[in-house]
């Protein structure tokens, strides 16, 4: 007989985690699946930067707005530390088509109360010591960001879930969705069917597996995203870093990477990052990305390149062409969910449970989420 339950959230990493975790403290017998360990996905390859500094400004600055406000209180909610420490961003422009890039987002921001500003090239070395400011024109300085020990988040969400009868079952795939009377009624695993009224998919890159078995092709695409980790180290960023460059509309190749570099609390350096087209979804670290990544990092950072390389990583990453999540019921099934394809996924992550809650529940939003259909018509693929 299949284990019956009110919700099955399939896909544990940072949205998964969350969700699972707001369904069972609302009272709601939740089941989270996860092929693999918790957090095996694009969550294991997250630098845990809490940053509004590359959010869309058309449709999902309300979001990131919400869940910005979430972090100051999230360690009391949880009852335990994440790690969370503010820090600032830059993202370094190196041209002046980047310039005005930047300059036209900073209006938007600061209308939304988000500080950011553009910062010259001879005002760097105050704000980032570690810079080589003859690499870049200037940056755009977002001083109110910060950063969360990515794990330590993910296995908070589900101690707080477990405390009110969440149930977790690692290494459990999702074969297919099992559909009854023309709705969503399950999900049939290796390890057997269970039975749910309601559905959740946070399953990143692997979405498109289940729905194109239901007929479904969302607007969910992925690229094999690569990075590297570096020894502790008694230097010290004070910032988050990236390029403009990434609000480009640019491809990485196999032999190129888009700058991309944060601290850990303990020091080690967070390099990144190379993209592959990847469609066989491959977690393997590719030896060109990781020169070209180390390229780039020591261009811009010279100070780095004494530093040995403890280990490399790759992660299947979800995007959408038009830079918005897919959030919300799927048209047709009632029932299922998806939440997942974030632009930036940490500082989401304390609201996007919320959010779900709501959904399942029939609760009012005071967020739109119409723009985030899973279902949504995407006519031009763009980068915003």
């Amino acid at each position: 007989m299949a284990a019956t339950f009110d919700v099955i959230v399939v896909g544990a990493g940072y949205i998964g985690c969350a969700a699972a975790a707001e369904l069972a403290v609302a009272g709601l017998r939740t089941l989270l699946i996860e092929r693999g360990e918790i957090g095996a996905g694009a969550s294991r390859a997250n630098y845990g930067n809490v940053q509004a500094q590359d959010a869309e400004l058309t449709h999902s600055l309300p979001l990131t707005l919400a869940g910005l406000s979430r972090f100051p209180a999230l360690e009391e909610q949880l009852g335990a530390s994440v790690g969370y420490r503010r820090l600032g961003s830059l993202l370094l422009i190196e041209t002046a088509a980047q310039w005005q890039t930047m300059a036209a987002r900073l209006p938007i921001l600061r209308a939304a109360g988000i500080a950011a500003e553009l910062a010259p090239a001879e005002r760097l070395p105050e704000i980032e010591p570690l810079l080589d400011p003859q690499t870049v024109l200037g940056a755009c300085y977002h001083p109110h960001e910060g950063q969360v020990d990515p794990f330590a988040l993910l296995w908070a969400c589900l101690r707080r879930g477990r405390a009110h009868g969440l149930t977790v079952r690692a290494h459990t795939q999702a074969l297919e969705l099992e559909i009854a009377q023309g709705r969503v009624a399950g999900v049939r695993t290796a390890q057997g069917l269970f039975s749910a009224g309601a559905v959740v998919l946070t399953t990143g890159a692997w979405t498109n597996q289940l729905g194109r078995q239901m007929g479904r092709a969302w607007p969910i695409q992925h690229v094999r995203g690569q990075a590297l980790v570096t020894e502790a180290s008694a230097l010290r960023l004070n910032n988050h870093i990236a390029s403009a460059a990434f609000f480009e509309d640019i491809e990485n190749t196999a032999g190129g990477a888009v700058l991309a570099i944060s601290q850990t609390a303990r020091g080690h350096f967070l390099l990144g990052e190379a993209a592959y087209p990847d469609p066989d979804m491959s977690q393997r670290a590719e030896p060109d990305g990781m020169r070209a990544i180390a390229a780039v990092a020591t261009r811009f950072f010279p100070a780095l390149g004494a530093l040995r390389a403890l280990r490399t990583w790759a992660a299947p990453v979800a995007s959408t062409p038009d830079g918005l999540p897919c959030l919300g019921a799927v048209e047709g099934l009632p029932g299922l969910y998806i939440a997942t394809g974030f632009k930036s996924t940490v500082i989401v992550t304390p609201v996007v449970g919320e959010l779900i809650v709501n959904l399942i529940l029939g609760r009012p939003s005071a967020i739109d989420l119409s723009p985030f259909r899973p279902d949504r018509r995407i006519d031009h693929a763009h980068r915003p």
